[in-house]
């Protein structure tokens, strides 16, 4: 590592391979860090014909970077709010050199309409918060309670911004909270996101599914597809054959 790349990253933080292409991200020790949930949304959405996709609450980048080993093509835009992930998110993208590919904006998501320009993108992509205001327990932790629970934005303000970021007929994919399903369809459904295709994720076999990829088009026209179901995991501390093959492949 070069000595200037080298002073991109402060103390307080890690340099953590992404295990892709070379790729690396910058993260805080204590606070919010990506799981297998950001790989495995950004493995969900079909990239063809895609040129360019906004990341809603991109965190540290680690989706726009993931996206950016997937093709070599797509242009990304992460949106974060918070200042300090926001800062560690553009110095990941100047540490892969990715400046030409990747832009971070520190911005709110209900502001986006103010942001970016009517139908801007033909694909967005939001791993957000899954615990509603007052469920679970809420970290003292800032970036990880903001990350996590639904102070800052909901699905609602997910929704009211891809229908206003997506050109017609685009797409738009998250990973949430299985039972949460019901309640994702009609929030979607009161904004023309129209549910095209979902997949449960399970932990394990054997276990029912705790989260569900899902991808919903503006002005959808009829057509609904239910994937296979996604096993994370063989068994305790070993990801199963796909998530190896995720990893493998790269």
């Amino acid at each position: 590592m070069s000595e200037e790349r080298k002073l991109l990253i402060k103390q307080d933080e890690t340099l953590d391979d992404l295990i892709m292409g070379g790729l690396k991200i910058i993260q805080a020790r204590q606070g919010y860090r990506f799981s297998v949930d950001s790989v495995i949304l950004a493995h969900f959405p079909e990239l063809n014909r895609i040129r360019k996709i906004v990341d809603l609450g991109t965190g540290n980048g680690v989706i726009p970077l993931l996206l950016s080993h997937r093709s070599s093509t797509v242009e990304l835009t992460g949106i974060e709010i918070q200042e300090s992930m926001v800062d560690r998110a553009r110095r990941s993208v100047e540490y892969n050199q990715m400046d030409n590919r990747i832009e971070i904006i520190k911005a709110d998501i209900k502001e986006t309409a103010n942001l970016l320009p009517e139908g801007f993108a033909e694909m967005i992509i939001s791993n957000p918060p899954f615990w509603k205001k007052g469920e679970g327990r809420i970290s003292k932790n800032k970036e990880e309670a903001i990350a996590r629970h639904e102070i800052q934005v909901d699905l609602e303000h997910i929704a009211e911004a891809a229908v206003h970021i997506l050109c017609p007929g685009g797409k738009l994919c998250i990973i949430h909270r299985a039972d949460r399903l019901p309640e994702i369809v009609e929030t979607f459904g009161k904004k023309q996101l129209i549910l095209k295709r979902i997949r449960m994720v399970h932990a394990f076999s054997d276990r029912e599914a705790r989260q569900l990829l899902l991808e919903a088009q503006k002005n959808g026209s009829r057509g609904f597809s239910v994937l296979p179901p996604l096993i994370i995991y063989d068994k305790a501390g070993e990801y199963g054959e796909e998530i190896k093959g995720i990893y493998n492949r790269a």
